[in-house]
């Protein structure tokens, strides 16, 4: 396996990616491995060894939560791109001892402190705060998340009433403010996914297609 000797982690302590617990290291330091993982070049070989091997532990490019879904998928290069999008999307804070403050839940979007443990998780901890868990009434589709219920990319920011503050609009990912989009009941803090100055764009090219 030549691909090991182009490994980012080559040089790091192998116990933060594969040991069962992992309770000597802070919070922060597990995040980095997940991070190690995505900007590794051979991430892909890395996942395949594991899915061929049929390896039920350690990071392996993703952890095991995520990467048990990827047995049937066909396309592993497009699902870490995806998988990577999502870590992206947590954006924890650490305090100096680098224990966890808090981060965005993939269910209500916003940055709570109460997340559980979860060794085989990103970050070691679940993907969805302790309150989402205990409103969700179907718990099997709560590890479905990462895979069917795909976590929103708007990364919003809501103030401590929780209002919308801001968000990026998906279509050109610039982080605007809450009157740069539309109202929708159904959206996120209330309002569209795309900002107005996408949505008049996308509705020119529409008419202008339209009138051809």
């Amino acid at each position: 396996m030549d691909w090991l000797n182009r490994a980012s982690c080559k040089d790091l302590d192998n116990n933060i990616f594969i040991n069962p617990n992992r309770k000597k290291y802070d919070d922060r330091t597990i995040w980095n491995a997940n991070i190690t993982c995505k900007n590794c070049p051979v991430n892909l070989d890395c996942l395949t060894y594991a899915l061929d091997n049929d390896l039920e532990y350690g990071l392996y490019a993703l952890p095991e939560r995520v990467r048990r879904r990827i047995r049937k998928k066909v396309d592993r290069v497009d699902y870490l791109k995806k998988s990577y999008k999502t870590l992206a999307v947590m954006e924890p804070k650490f305090d100096k001892k680098g224990k966890l403050v808090n981060k965005r839940c993939l269910r209500c979007n916003r940055f709570v402190k109460g997340f559980s443990k979860d060794n085989s998780n990103w970050g070691g901890f679940n993907h969805i705060c302790i309150s989402c868990y205990l409103e969700t009434k179907d718990k099997k589709r709560i590890d479905k998340l990462l895979d069917r219920d795909k976590a929103s990319q708007s990364m919003p920011v809501f103030d401590s009433y929780g209002k919308l503050v801001s968000k990026k609009c998906t279509k050109c990912w610039k982080r605007q403010s809450l009157n740069d989009f539309s109202n929708r009941p159904a959206g996120i803090g209330g309002k569209t996914s795309w900002c107005k100055s996408c949505t008049r764009d996308n509705l020119k090219k529409w008419l202008a297609q339209k009138n051809k």
